[in-house]
């Protein structure tokens, strides 16, 4: 049983941001952290077992300074083993200045079958910060998928102490709902994209992107299809407005597909919404 608790406070100093505080308890680091063009840093975290078991405890906690603009992201999928009865908690809390960006892009996570884990994601902003996330989730790895054990999700989202967006989501093994159309419809890969600041963005730009259907009259909710859902196997993308707040779906088949997909949605949100180009992280391409 690992406890990795990794705290990372960032400021603006001068055209760049920097990582200005760093402590670490247990396999939860800082890999690199690289420099955009325009100042904003590119950090990269790992966690050096490799894996998450049962009893597992790693929590997150980032601080970002006024104008500070980072962007965090990981070079391997977290990996969640199966686990006989004790339950493995990932969190991460952040919180962000007045003028602070925050891009949250992990790798996938993968449940493999029997795992037992519960994540917690809480991003609190002050002022005009702004935040991009997203998660990605794969039920399995072979094809007994995730016939068994238990993942429970709550993200929670803030400004100033007004709750922005919060979802909670509990997926059991070899439960209805990972079958059934109103649920995943077999899909065993599941992903969200989030955005705040989102006013002024098109969602038929993001749709077009997507490849998702396109509202005839530009409407501000998630596509419902005519059928009780996807088409046999095709993936499915839907976009949300929910105020200031942007909720991007995937459901499909491949955790590529969906980083893909977000990826597209990214390069559209990122100019929008903090007026700077979007640079991928360079282990996006390894």
């Amino acid at each position: 049983m690992w406890i990795g608790r990794l705290e990372l406070q960032l400021e603006q100093v001068g055209a760049r941001t920097v990582i200005a505080r760093r402590r670490h308890q247990g396999p939860l680091l800082v890999q690199r952290a690289f420099h955009e063009e325009d100042g904003g840093s590119q950090v990269y975290l790992i966690h050096p077992p490799g894996g998450v078991v049962g009893g597992d405890q790693l929590r997150l906690e980032v601080e970002l300074g006024p104008a500070a603009r980072a962007l965090l992201t990981t070079p391997a999928a977290t990996k969640i083993y199966r686990s006989r009865s004790e339950t493995a908690q990932l969190t991460q809390r952040c919180q962000l200045e007045d003028g602070a960006i925050l891009e949250l892009f992990p790798q996938e996570t993968i449940l493999y079958d029997g795992a037992r884990a519960q994540s917690s994601t809480h991003i609190s902003l002050q002022g005009g910060a702004q935040f991009f996330g997203w998660d990605v989730l794969c039920l399995g790895r072979d094809a007994h998928g995730f016939s068994e054990g238990h993942f429970a999700q709550h993200w929670r989202l803030e400004r100033q102490g007004r709750l922005l967006w919060s979802e909670r989501s509990l997926l059991d093994g070899g439960s209805a709902v990972l079958r059934a159309p109103w649920g995943l419809a077999g899909r065993p890969v599941l992903g969200t994209l989030v955005c705040t600041g989102a006013e002024r963005v098109s969602l038929e730009a993001l749709r077009l992107a997507l490849g998702a259907p396109v509202a005839a009259n530009g409407g501000e909710t998630e596509m419902i299809p005519e059928v009780a859902c996807p088409a046999p196997d095709t993936d499915w993308h839907s976009v949300t407005r929910l105020g200031e707040v942007l909720v991007c779906r995937y459901l499909g088949y491949s955790a590529e597909a969906a980083k893909r997909s977000f990826s597209a949605v990214w390069a559209i949100l990122r100019p929008t919404v903090s007026g700077r180009k979007a640079v991928p992280p360079r282990v996006w391409a390894t």
